[in-house]
């Protein structure tokens, strides 16, 4: 029996041409509603949300020649802090000469692992939906925890990485580098950084696989690398993709390499750090005119006494920082660390290094310590991890910056003053920064304290 359907509720026919055509403009326009707005190339974007998880972010930087028609190699970041920015503007350099897209998260940092974990994976899963990523050529590099974040996001996808690049740390023992033997390996710190030994430990069980890799030193400690040690690395990282007939042979590529490293050896003189540069050269260019003068010049620095003493001070010094990383916090270590001290100002140069490296895990501890102190105003804290940091490092003023501040906030404004002073005289030139501490602000307009920050102010360029 037919029923009739009541009036406003008929279902008028549609050809089936235009349903499809309707459904279609429909799933095109949802797709569009989605599509992130196109990112610029040649310029650092500090934050790019990822689509599918907007609580994480990375910050990007696309190469100058970037096209969405081809793939593209590319460079994972991570930074102790968070700072995504760090890693893509130290790169962008090179990124730009080699066409590589650099992605820094802004989500890793050292504390739980859990959510620099979430934020690595969303990253990495955001890149692939967006850009056109060679699945041959993934990257990753960082600093301290950073390069353990490289490391780790390189061994959860192993099958699509070929380098690492690891700066001030490098996670090994058993099981770590599981499956990564085919990948390339750039391992560098400071001169002074206090996981020399680390990164030492590093490069010789590399060395002891037969997998390629590279190591070296720049001036300073514990810290983010010159661009043109990036570069470095960078290039190094290229050569093993031409070397897989991923890129265009390039024999001046491979000539300007070999060239600075050997340059870079020759100005390290008769020292372990050229003995070791030496090394490296003979080890990656074995059958060159340079890896032969190389290996020549190893034989040589091998016998001299100055590098055998270093070698000696290395090991002895290496000991005593493992030593003073099982104490615990208390008055044994401290005056462990005071007897370090005295012995710098006496030491000669290459012991001087040493030590140095030795104190600089114990100063980045007093870092932490200090600014949880000046958050939670505990100035009788303040002013002792201050001032213990101002006697570690002499060469550094800022300490002293806030010895002054934990002063002055206890009534002790004469005594803050000098403090100041002192920073002065250690060479501190950003009086801006002391002029922000609310916890000096007390001091604004006062005769001396303004005299002391029209000290500090840079000399004006000639």
């Amino acid at each position: 029996m037919n029923r009739k359907v009541p009036r406003g509720t008929e279902c008028h026919h549609v050809p089936g041409v235009l349903v499809r055509a309707l459904i279609l403009a429909l799933s095109l326009g949802q797709l569009f509603a989605q599509t992130p707005p196109s990112l610029p190339k040649g310029e650092v974007v500090p934050r790019v949300a990822c689509i599918a998880n907007p609580k994480f972010s990375y910050a990007l930087y696309l190469p100058t020649a970037y096209r969405e028609d081809r793939a593209w190699p590319v460079l994972f970041g991570f930074s102790p802090v968070g700072l995504g920015e760090e890693p893509v503007q130290l790169y962008r350099r090179a990124a730009d000469r080699f066409g590589w897209i650099v992605v820094g998260s802004n989500d890793s940092r050292n504390g739980p692992l859990r959510p620099a974990l979430e934020g690595a994976e969303a990253m990495w899963q955001d890149v692939h939906a967006r850009f056109r990523v060679d699945p041959r050529q993934s990257y990753a590099t960082g600093l301290s925890g950073g390069a353990r974040m490289a490391l780790t996001l390189a061994m959860k996808h192993p099958k699509h990485f070929a380098g690492v690049i690891s700066f001030g740390a490098f996670g090994t023992g058993q099981g770590l580098l599981t499956g990564l033997g085919h990948l390339r390996f750039y391992l560098g710190c400071g001169q002074e950084d206090f996981n020399h030994w680390e990164v030492l430990e590093g490069r010789r069980e590399l060395e002891s696989r037969g997998w390629k890799a590279l190591a070296d030193r720049f001036e300073g400690g514990h810290e983010r690398a010159p661009e043109e040690t990036a570069m470095s690395a960078m290039t190094f990282l290229q050569l093993g993709a031409v070397q897989q007939g991923w890129v265009t042979p390039d024999e001046g590529l491979a000539t300007e390499f070999r060239g600075n490293l050997e340059r870079a050896a020759e100005n390290a003189g008769n020292s372990l750090l050229g003995l070791r540069r030496w090394q490296e050269l003979a080890s990656l260019f074995p059958d060159s005119e340079a890896g032969r003068r190389a290996s020549r010049r190893v034989t040589v620095l091998r016998g001299e006494p100055s590098v055998t003493e270093e070698l000696k001070l290395e090991e002895q010094y290496g000991s005593l920082s493992r030593e003073l990383d099982g104490l615990p916090q208390g008055d044994q270590k401290l005056r462990e660390l005071n007897r370090l001290v005295g012995r710098l100002k006496k030491a000669a140069p290459t012991e001087r290094l040493m030590i140095r490296r030795v104190l600089g895990g114990p100063i980045l501890s007093y870092r932490i310590a200090l600014g949880e102190a000046l958050e939670r105003k505990a100035w009788d804290r303040l002013l002792l991890l201050s001032s213990s940091l101002a006697a570690l490092d002499e060469r550094e003023g800022w300490p002293c910056i806030y010895a002054a501040a934990a002063l002055v906030q206890m009534g002790k404004t004469s005594e803050g003053l000098a403090h100041l002073k002192v920073a002065q005289w250690r060479g501190y030139r950003k009086p801006e920064r002391i002029r922000a501490l609310p916890e000096l602000k007390s001091l604004h307009g006062q005769a001396e304290f303004e005299a002391i920050l029209r000290q500090m102010e840079p000399a004006p360029a000639q």
